[in-house]
């Protein structure tokens, strides 16, 4: 078998990957210090907050991070592909291509020092619930019309941030550990969020199966 180093491409989308992961880190904190009371801001605010600016930003860093591991896909260069911003439109799009182009959430344990990665079944923000997040993210983009306000269907409101919280933790939960697989299945986006070695940094390590001789 025959190792094989990383392409060019693949090392600087790793590189971008990475600093996806870190504004990623920067947006989940900022959730967390709005729903926790730290940043000030009156409940419904803290609703718009959440959903319009920073849960919506996060669905689209995560399929933008997809396009980005999957760059290598002569398909994603287009102008159609690169010019889109709608986490929606990028997801379906690269299923099209690439059915398993989804991040994996994963936990790494070192055995008999070697790495290995444990699947998750369940807990992380899945692709039909990264779309299902990022519809809810647009309709909470109008104040509503004066129907809405008349029935108080803006009022009923949950007095908590608990949905906010769920979406946080399924969001975490598959970036704090994750694999994304090339579409040969030769290529692998092994991504932590926090990495305890650098300083908390986020890291992307590329690893190749081999080829045969």
């Amino acid at each position: 078998m025959t190792p094989r180093a990383p392409t060019k491409q693949q090392l600087e989308a790793s590189n971008l990957y990475a600093n996806l992961l870190e504004e990623a880190k920067i947006r989940i904190a900022s959730i967390d210090a709005a729903i926790s009371g730290r940043a000030g801001l009156p409940a419904p605010l803290v609703r718009e907050y959440s959903y319009l600016q920073q849960l919506r930003m996060l669905c689209e860093l995560i399929a933008l991070g997809c396009l980005t591991a999957h760059g290598e896909i002569k398909a994603t260069q287009t102008a159609k592909f690169q010019k889109e911003y709608a986490a929606d439109k990028i997801i379906k799009r690269l299923e099209d291509l690439h059915p398993n182009f989804y991040p994996h959430a994963v936990r790494g344990t070192v055995r008999h020092g070697q790495l290995h990665l444990d699947k998750l079944e369940s807990g992380f923000l899945s692709k039909a619930e990264l779309i299902k997040l990022y519809t809810k993210c647009g309709e909470q983009l109008h104040r509503g019309s004066l129907k809405n306000l008349l029935t108080s269907k803006r009022q009923a409101q949950p007095p908590n941030f608990v949905d906010i919280a769920d979406w946080l933790n399924k969001i975490i939960t598959l970036l704090n550990e994750h694999h994304i697989a090339s579409l040969d299945n030769l290529s692998h986006f092994i991504c932590v969020l926090k990495r305890a070695q650098s300083n908390d940094n986020a890291a992307v390590a590329i690893a190749t199966s081999p080829l045969p001789t």
